[in-house]
């Protein structure tokens, strides 16, 4: 089997990325932020990272985003139903990593 074709790569495609997985975590506990609440929750993130990071989300459908009008402008990342079904997996993942034994 194609590693390109894989159910599962595919899957987790959006995910490979150092980041992603941390937004995703983030935008489920805090619901709806702006990008500056992001990048201030997340040490040693540049903004450069957080944005292709939260463009690749966007782009898989996994974070939303909302633009209000105010001034100035304010953007409002949040997850979908996608990114809300990755959830329970990823902190599948995290408990399985808390558990292991050095």
């Amino acid at each position: 089997m194609k590693t390109d074709d894989c159910p599962l790569s595919i899957a987790l495609r959006p995910l490979r990325g150092k980041w992603e997985p941390l937004i995703i975590k983030y935008l489920s506990i805090n619901g709806s932020s702006g990008y500056s609440e992001i990048s201030n929750s997340m040490e040693h993130i540049t903004p450069k990272a957080l944005t292709e990071a939260l463009g690749k989300l966007s782009t898989e459908g996994i974070v939303g985003k909302n633009i209000i009008s105010s001034k100035p402008v304010r953007v409002m990342y949040y997850l979908t139903d996608k990114g809300k079904a990755m959830i329970d997996p990823l902190d599948t993942i995290e408990s399985l990593n808390k558990n292991r034994k050095n």
